[in-house]
């Protein structure tokens, strides 16, 4: 028992030496809502639903100082099923994030583990990420919304200079004689000034989730939930993922507008390919310091090579706001996903495909951090 004391006091930053020098924070969010589909799979639906606005987590972040402006840090922060308890991410203990790295208020930052890779750097510009729920991108296919993160990878972070700070990611495939085994890369750019902010990001992943090395960067969860990681025409997987995205947005007093573009390029190993493009912009409004509205258009096109099919979606995201405190908040979201073209199934994002060319998906819920 004393032993485990010790450990305990030490983890959690209470000896005095610890209080002196560093810190250790608990920190999480609960969120639960009751949600409604007009059709998955030719069928509708009332579900109790956990984390429709922001995946449910808990977490566990820490610093050291080191002097000199030099600190030890770590992040290890847990998802899970606030209707269930199970865990998320394919059941991993701390499968949102776990790391541990170094920063400098003069050279950045560098962490080593389980880690976002940039992409996500773009969500702020992104009605999912605003109000809309979990009503992203179809299928999440640029990874804005993280479905999937990057293992074995290690980031750095640039000081921010002016309101601009760039990141770069490397995702090892730790396979001897496999170096491009289930890799990745990754990098952004972000800019901050006054009612201004810009972004920029690049992804590319490298035999993602592959048979052949379940120890890579990509594992397990990659695909998750979108249509298109296997060639609908072939049933061929994929063996190369590149992702590019810009966005930007403009406060005016209580409104803000924000507009965001990817492009997906998916090439399968049979050779075949997927270029996607996704297009959004979307308006939050502030009634009051309490209430915020929100409104999002997101058209998506695709082309498969060589077959030449061309799927679109479009898609329109409504959000009510409320909060009750800074850290509580009750909402109402929906979505409306029509596809158009050659894509013949709806398929907003967790849902499963309808068995039309449309889909409506409705949440209401409460929302809180700790």
């Amino acid at each position: 028992m004393k032993k485990f004391l010790i450990v305990l006091a030490a983890i959690f930053g209470v000896s005095g030496s610890a209080m002196a020098q560093g810190s250790v924070t608990l920190y999480g969010l609960i969120s639960a809502g009751l949600q409604y589909s007009n059709n998955q799979g030719g069928h509708s639906s009332w579900q109790m639903a956990s984390g429709t606005m922001q995946p449910s987590r808990w977490g566990i972040k820490g610093s050291e100082d080191l002097g000199g402006g030099l600190k030890a840090i770590f992040t290890l922060e847990n998802g899970f099923n606030v209707m269930n308890g199970t865990l998320m991410q394919n059941g991993r203990e701390f499968g949102r994030q776990a790391y541990i790295g170094l920063s400098s208020n003069t050279w950045g930052t560098v962490t080593f583990g389980r880690q976002y890779d940039e992409m996500v750097t773009l969500c702020g510009f992104s009605s999912e990420c605003q109000f809309a729920s979990t009503a992203a991108h179809i299928g999440d296919s640029d990874n804005v919304f993280d479905t999937f993160r990057i293992n074995n990878a290690i980031q750095y972070k640039t000081p921010q200079y002016r309101g601009l700070q760039a990141e770069g990611l490397y995702g090892f495939s730790n396979d001897p004689g496999g170096f491009s085994n289930n890799n990745a890369y990754s990098a952004a750019v972000q800019y901050r000034t006054g009612q201004f902010s810009a972004g920029a990001a690049f992804l590319l992943i490298n035999r993602p989730n592959a048979a052949t090395n379940t120890n890579g960067a990509i594992v397990s969860d990659y695909g998750y939930t979108s249509p298109f990681v296997t060639n609908p025409a072939t049933q061929s997987g994929v063996l190369k993922q590149r992702v590019f995205g810009i966005g930007g947005a403009y406060s005016f007093g209580t409104t803000n507008v924000s507009a965001l573009y990817t492009n997906v390029l998916f090439d399968y190993l049979d050779a075949s390919r997927l270029s996607l493009q996704n297009y959004e912009v979307s308006l939050t409004h502030y009634v009051r310091p309490d209430l915020m509205l929100g409104l999002a258009y997101i058209f998506t096109t695709g082309q498969y090579h060589p077959q030449g099919d061309s799927p679109k979606y479009h898609q329109v995201n409504v959000g009510i706001d409320y909060f009750l405190s800074k850290r509580t908040d009750l909402y109402l979201a929906g979505s409306y996903q029509r596809a158009a073209g050659d894509a013949k199934n709806a398929e907003i994002y967790l849902l499963s495909p309808s068995t039309t060319r449309s889909q409506v998906f409705a949440v209401a819920g409460i929302r809180h951090s700790f």
